[in-house]
């Protein structure tokens, strides 16, 4: 009842009115919460690569070879046409070059301590560079509007890290010979000493000296509405080197082994010089290829 000297609310409007507080902040708190997930997405998917380690300048020619990898990503959107895209990926690459004819000379010393000039001529070289990648991109998205399709477009740049990179060459003909100067004469032969001609020679694997890539990349492609907050990708991207990744190139490309000597040192081209020059210039890594993701929201 109402009292007008001492106005009091019953105790059940009281209760009513009260709860109506935590009532009201779990309901906004929802809203704010299935907003937030709307706006938050992961992903994972995969992808197939062609890589090239492009040189500028060299004597021996680059190829591009087939890769594949695996992602996980995750993106934050800020309206319907725009979000930001990052994650982790890890993928394995393969590249190659090459040349017909290649010759050189290093100084080098024979298994009895006797110095002399190691001269070499490869046919048909070729060497495999090979890697497993880590690789953190960092991106802006846009898409268009539609409640089933949209195209999408996605830049930015990526941080790709070599891990355990190795090369592994190997010749069709490699041909030996020394010049000793103190007896101002050239072997030819024989062939335990590592002088003359090796047919179909194939060298060890070793290891290669690189500077880890960053960057810059473009994906294009559709997505498909999969349930009611779940999207399938299908793109194609590509990506361009930003940095030098040559280091250590002060080697030559096949060394004489003096306590093996038919087992010659084959270091990698990007490791080499030619004379007193770096064999190459400059080397970036390049890709393009496929990806396809299945994005989800959390």
């Amino acid at each position: 009842m109402y009292n007008k000297q001492n106005p009091r609310v019953p105790m059940s409007q009281f209760k009513r009115r009260f709860l109506k507080l935590p009532l009201l902040s779990i309901a906004l708190l929802g809203m704010y919460s299935s907003y937030a997930q709307s706006d938050w997405k992961a992903s994972v998917g995969g992808q197939m690569s062609f890589a090239e380690l492009r040189a500028d300048q060299s004597t021996l020619n680059t190829s591009t070879d087939p890769g594949a990898g695996f992602n996980l990503g995750i993106s934050y959107g800020l309206n319907e046409s725009w979000s930001l895209h990052s994650g982790i990926g890890i993928s394995y690459i393969e590249t190659s070059n090459n040349s017909s004819n290649y010759s050189d000379q290093a100084a080098a010393t024979d298994f009895e301590g006797e110095n002399f000039e190691f001269r070499y001529r490869l046919e048909n070289y070729s060497e495999r560079q090979k890697s497993t990648m880590l690789s953190i991109p960092v991106g802006v998205q846009y898409e268009s509007k539609g409640s089933q399709t949209r195209f999408y477009s996605k830049a930015g740049a990526s941080v790709n890290v070599f891990l355990s990179p190795k090369v592994e060459g190997r010749a069709n003909r490699l041909t030996t010979s020394g010049y000793f100067e103190r007896f101002n004469a050239v072997l030819t032969a024989p062939a335990f000493a590592g002088f003359g001609t090796f047919d179909e020679i194939q060298f060890s694997e070793n290891d290669l000296d690189i500077k880890n890539s960053f960057n810059a990349f473009l994906e294009i492609g559709v997505k498909e509405k999969f349930g009611s907050n779940n999207w399938v990708y299908i793109g194609l991207f590509a990506e361009y080197g930003l940095n030098d990744l040559l280091e250590n190139n002060n080697s030559n490309l096949i060394e004489y082994n003096q306590n093996t000597p038919t087992d010659f040192i084959n270091n990698s081209s990007l490791n080499s010089t030619i004379g007193n020059a770096p064999l190459f210039d400059k080397v970036t890594l390049n890709m393009v290829g496929l990806r396809v993701k299945y994005e989800f929201g959390i």
